[in-house]
């Protein structure tokens, strides 16, 4: 079968988003989304959206589902309520422009959960992907952090270092995940819930971590792997799909989502 051009997707996904039909592609299915960096200055680069790219994102997702915070969808799945078109923003590193984006957010009065690498906030240091593209990293200062928080938002650690969880062990293992959550508590002053694992494939979190993620107080483990949620959904294993300009329109990105459709998706 004959895969659609990207025009055509995103054609096809406005006819079945506009109709109403897509509705029943999204009975009893949630979704939970990731966005990484929002900046007009790297159009080509695959974790990052261009600021406008990101408004429309969110009219879409204001117009076509319903946007709740991840804690609010833990108690939805935890209770057997209702999840049919719902859909988590979340937002993976620390980049300074994400406080930016919470500033549109709230305008809009949409939820988010932040995943900070703690060891990258308030700091100059380059992260790899970004040193390989001959970009700058700039991540924000732990009084962004904490104004997030004074939103309203929900945080929550993306380790210390960006680590690879499934190749680390013992007191590393330990110090990235029990130590960057210990210290972005302290700094918010609040026992965070929620974990988000890098690069987010399964093989990047051994079975003895994501114990140690369990053990170390937090209500759900997520992983940049795409997907959906469903009732039946571990909260310990709960799939994220990545969002950037790699998406011609969000018509073609919600095409894309539709469960016929789907291919895995993993980003850092």
């Amino acid at each position: 079968m004959r895969i659609p051009t990207r025009g055509a997707r995103a054609i096809l996904g406005a006819l079945i988003y506009r109709s109403g039909l897509y509705r029943a592609f999204w009975t009893e299915r949630a979704i939970v989304v990731i966005f990484h960096r929002i900046d007009d200055r790297y159009p080509r680069d695959p974790i990052t959206c261009s600021f406008e790219k990101f408004r429309t994102y969110c009219d879409f997702f204001q117009r076509y589902f319903i946007v709740v915070s991840l804690g609010e969808l833990l108690d939805r799945l935890r209770s057997g309520r209702d999840i049919s078109r719902h859909l988590v923003i979340t937002f993976d590193d620390g980049y300074r422009d994400n406080a930016r984006c919470a500033l549109e957010l709230k305008r809009r009065g949409l939820p988010a959960c932040f995943f900070v690498t703690t060891g990258f906030i308030g700091s100059s240091r380059n992260a790899w992907w970004d040193s390989l593209r001959s970009i700058h990293s700039e991540w924000m200062s732990w009084d962004d952090v904490r104004a997030l928080h004074a939103l309203g938002f929900e945080l929550g650690p993306h380790t210390a270092t960006h680590a690879n969880l499934g190749a680390v062990s013992g007191a590393d293992a330990v110090a990235e995940i029990v130590g960057a959550k210990e210290l972005l508590d302290n700094k918010l002053g609040v026992e965070t819930q929620h974990f988000g694992f890098p690069f987010g494939r399964p093989e990047h979190l051994s079975d003895e971590n994501r114990q140690l993620v369990r053990s170390a107080g937090f209500r759900s483990c997520l992983s940049a792997c795409g997907g959906t949620v469903t009732s039946g959904s571990d909260l310990f294993d709960l799939r994220r799909v990545g969002i950037s300009d790699a998406f011609g329109s969000p018509y073609q990105w919600g095409f894309e989502m539709l469960p016929s459709n789907r291919e895995e998706q993993c980003s850092s």
